[in-house]
């Protein structure tokens, strides 16, 4: 999905109703009582997440590396102690070391295409966050990925595409709520790949979540037999 484009990024925001239910409540439930800590949400996109986050927190930041988005959220929300900026993840030279408490990345890694990159957002979340510091990020769950069709995703993989292929290519094509379809171009990343980066980096994986519905969630949204998401809880050292 090209985010600069207006119209992806108008039916874009029809998914984030979804995402409450799927990964935002699950994040914020994980994290517990953040009063009077400093937060980074690395891939705010539309800043749903980041503006919840802003109500309990002493201070949050969102990055993302597109524009409109930032433009959006900074049009959409107002609050002393909530920011928006253009910035890449990889990058993040714009902060001191140890500048936050938590850093929330969500669904930002399925649109890395080099594992060059990946560690180089891992090591730059590494340096920012304090010491005992929170890490939590979101992926597609490799049960997902690997089922090439269920209710309204259809799963559709680059030549040669295997789980065990860091970096492999592959695309979703959602049908939303309203009927209308959204495609997904994104890159697998598998759990070992995952753990080993965040082992060099002395990032312990605490928790694991695997998103479902809830029984209060719309019963417009589609009941996968699997998890849709897998969220890491983890631990600075």
């Amino acid at each position: 999905m090209k985010y600069e484009e207006q119209d992806l990024l108008d039916l874009y925001k029809l998914k984030v109703e979804e995402h409450w239910y799927t990964m935002f409540n699950p994040i914020l439930a994980y994290l517990g009582d953040i009063g009077g800590k400093k937060i980074l949400d690395i891939g705010c996109g539309s800043g749903e997440l980041t503006n919840e986050l802003s109500k309990h927190a002493k201070d949050v930041v969102g990055i993302d590396s597109s524009k409109e988005w930032i433009h959006h959220c900074k049009n959409k929300y107002a609050n002393k102690n909530l920011q928006f900026i253009q910035a890449n993840a990889h990058n993040l030279k714009i902060f001191k070391d140890n500048s936050f408490d938590v850093v929330v990345m969500n669904m930002v890694l399925p649109n890395i295409y080099s594992s060059i990159e990946v560690r180089k957002i891992f090591a730059e979340i590494r340096r920012v966050v304090k010491k005992s510091g929170d890490v939590v990020f979101s992926d597609l769950h490799p049960l997902c990925i690997m089922t090439k069709k269920e209710g309204n995703r259809e799963q559709k993989y680059s030549k040669g595409f295997s789980y065990f292929r860091d970096g492999a290519k592959f695309s979703a094509i959602v049908t939303l709520p309203n009927k209308k379809e959204i495609e997904f171009s994104d890159s697998h990343w598998s759990l070992g790949f995952y753990t080993a980066v965040l082992s060099e980096l002395n990032i312990y994986i605490k928790k694991i979540i695997e998103s479902n519905y809830p029984k209060n969630a719309p019963k417009k949204f589609f009941r996968y037999s699997f998890p849709e998401y897998i969220i890491f809880g983890c631990k600075v050292f």
